[in-house]
């Protein structure tokens, strides 16, 4: 299981010091992403899919993480870390950094405990995370915010019932691609 971390949005406005992001572009099987790991520890800070737009991508890993001097990865200390996540599946050894609310913290940390191959609703999450089930768009918003792509796997979250309004922010073409993966992976 990846091993999770999280700071506050008022422990990182007094800690950003004690850390810098290494950032890379690489393939991956569902299509390039920008990987970002903190310099000390070498965690996941930001992982998502870029289809095209690799500077609106670089903008928001700078919007997440506003105070951290943010570098190119030129030792490719990132190439290691995604070697790890998606071609030798051993999410065992990674750890995720990430910044958020009390809630969206409990909330992405449930992520990571859902069984891969298997998809959960909004509503089972909030039960996770002791709420009531009615607290579903609230944890679906928690979700939404998820910065690290795949390794926080919300794309094992689905409605309910499919409808039209689904999304997932990296497309529902790549989830469907994930989640078939997974399926194969942990049948």
């Amino acid at each position: 299981m990846v091993v999770f971390q999280s700071i506050t949005v008022n422990e990182y406005k007094n800690n950003y010091m004690t850390f810098q992001l290494l950032y890379a572009f690489h393939q991956t099987p569902f299509g390039k992403c920008l990987v970002a790991i903190t310099d000390t520890d070498e965690d996941v800070a930001y992982l998502g899919f870029v289809d095209d737009d690799e500077a609106m991508a670089l903008r928001d890993l700078t919007a997440k993480w506003p105070l951290t001097v943010v570098s190119k990865d030129t030792a490719n200390k990132t190439g290691t870390v995604i070697e790890k996540i998606f071609h030798s599946n051993d999410l065992h050894s990674i750890h995720v950094l990430m910044k958020g609310t009390a809630f969206q913290i409990k909330v992405w940390n449930s992520l990571i405990k859902i069984p891969g191959g298997t998809v959960t609703t909004y509503e089972d999450v909030a039960r996770m995370v002791d709420y009531s089930s009615k607290a579903a768009i609230t944890v679906g918003n928690a979700i939404s915010r998820n910065y690290i792509a795949y390794v926080v796997p919300c794309h094992r979250v689905a409605a309910k019932t499919h409808t039209r309004n689904a999304k997932y922010a990296w497309g529902l073409e790549r989830k469907e691609a994930i989640l078939k993966y997974e399926r194969q992976l942990f049948a």
